[in-house]
């Protein structure tokens, strides 16, 4: 695939061997790198949007798996950045190869650029597609799975569905995962910009939360 090649390509030619231990360590060795930086991946992407039309979902598909499926975190990074370009244009028939994308290599670093730049968008204008996945993701025990579940409305605001959050965030309320108490008080954290009280008395009703869950949560609260 020549945008998949020309993707390879720049990435080698750009590759910094003397960062690459330093971003693996940061990973927690989950992963290797080719040593390439956020800005300089940006440039990479900018060349690319030149060179190719990205806006297009004829090879998205293909695209994404083949990037996805490369050793170097930089590729993942890459599949999220083309998501993100094309995620106006990205609908349910996207989701089952998204939810893959979720499932596999998973991290923070891809699950929360995912979950909020591109399931957020799709579910914000399709209700039946969030209803699907969302609930089989609170009941699910796949730990990115019921993350995504709770942040997916980090963009939203004053139209976030604090129902849908409240649930998502209950039915895992005494969880032992550091991401998932983490991803709890990030998700209200958000919230409380928009409507502080709620989310006090949500916290205050709750408090078989974790310290770590309610500490996020009020944060902007005790400044």
């Amino acid at each position: 695939m020549e945008i998949y090649n020309y993707i390879v390509s720049e990435c080698q030619k750009y590759a910094d061997p003397s960062r690459a231990p330093g971003m693996k360590a940061y990973m927690k060795d989950n992963f290797e790198f080719y040593g390439i930086s956020a800005t300089l991946r940006k440039e990479i992407l900018q060349h690319l949007k030149k060179k190719f039309d990205l806006k297009s979902s004829e090879h998205l598909s293909p695209l994404i798996s083949h990037l996805w499926k490369a050793d170097q975190r930089e590729m993942q990074y890459m599949a999220v950045d083309i998501l993100t370009l094309n995620a106006a244009l990205l609908n349910s028939s996207h989701m089952p190869m998204i939810e893959q994308l979720i499932i596999t290599k998973s991290w923070w670093d891809t699950v929360d650029a995912i979950a909020s730049n591109i399931v957020g968008n799709i579910f914000q204008k399709d209700k039946v597609c969030r209803d699907k996945y969302v609930y089989r993701w609170i009941e699910s025990d796949h730990m990115w799975l019921q993350r995504s579940a709770m942040i997916f409305q980090l963009k939203y605001g004053l139209q976030t569905d604090t129902d849908l959050l409240f649930e998502a965030i209950l039915k895992h309320d005494t969880s032992g995962e550091f991401f998932i108490r983490k991803s709890q008080g990030w998700a209200l954290r958000q919230y409380s910009k928009y409507n502080p009280l709620l989310v006090k008395q949500f916290v205050e009703a709750n408090p078989q939360l974790s310290q770590l869950t309610k500490k996020e949560a009020l944060r902007l609260m005790e400044k």
